[in-house]
C-alpha cells in the first residue's frame, strides 16, 4: 500500500536522536521513532511532517522529509528563517534527547516508482527546496536501478548547499 493513501495525520511526541549541522544556517534533525509508531511514520519520498515545540503556542512548521524511505529514519532539514522562532531554536539549542511534537507524514508530492522502470527523471530545485527532491532522487536511484536522474540545482553559494556530500554520493550512483 502506498504511504500516501493511508491514515489521518496524528501528532506524537518524538525524541530527537541526532542534530547534524548541514551549513552555517541549516541543520538536519533525525527523530527516534518507537517501534509501536513505525507504521504511522512510514513515508513516501517527497512527503513532509509538521513539527511544533511542546508547550509552545501550538504553531506548527512544515518540513520536508529528507531521507530515502529505505533508510529507516525520519529526518528533516531546518534552515534559518529571519524572525523564525522554531528555526532559531533548532539551530541554536536543539540537541539529541529533546522532544518535539511531530505529525505523521503527509503530502502527495510523491512519484510512483517501479523497479521495472528505465526512465530519465529531471528535478529542478533551489536552496532549501532540495529537501523533498533529495528524498525523491535517493528513492528513484534505489528503487529503479535502470533509471537515471538529472538535477538542476541553484544556490547562493557553494557553502550554503544543503546535503552537499550526500548529493555527491547520489551523483556517483
Amino acid at each position: 500500500a502506498q504511504a500516501t493513501a493511508r491514515r489521518h495525520s496524528l501528532l506524537h511526541r518524538l525524541t530527537v536522536s541526532e542534530v547534524e549541522r548541514l551549513t552555517a544556517d541549516a541543520v538536519a534533525v533525525t527523530f527516534d521513532v518507537p517501534d509501536e509508531l513505525a507504521a504511522e511514520y512510514r513515508f513516501a519520498p517527497g512527503q513532509h511532517v509538521n513539527v511544533a515545540l511542546p508547550g509552545g503556542d501550538g504553531t506548527r512548521r512544515s518540513y520536508s522529509i529528507c531521507a530515502a524511505p529505505s533508510e529507516g529514519r525520519l529526518r528533516i532539514a531546518v534552515k534559518r528563517i529571519p524572525g523564525g522562532e522554531f528555526s532559531a531554536y533548532a539551530l541554536r539549542g536543539l540537541a539529541p534527547g529533546a522532544e518535539l511534537d511531530v505529525m505523521t507524514p503527509a503530502g502527495r508530492f510523491t512519484p510512483e516508482l517501479d523497479p521495472a522502470n528505465a526512465k530519465h527523471y529531471v528535478a529542478i530545485a533551489a536552496g532549501s527546496g532540495i529537501t523533498p527532491v533529495f528524498s525523491i532522487i535517493a528513492a528513484v536511484l534505489e528503487t529503479e536501478p535502470h533509471s537515471q536522474v538529472t538535477l538542476l540545482y541553484g544556490n547562493r553559494t557553494s557553502r550554503s548547499v544543503m546535503f552537499l556530500e550526500e548529493l555527491a554520493d547520489l551523483k556517483d550512483r
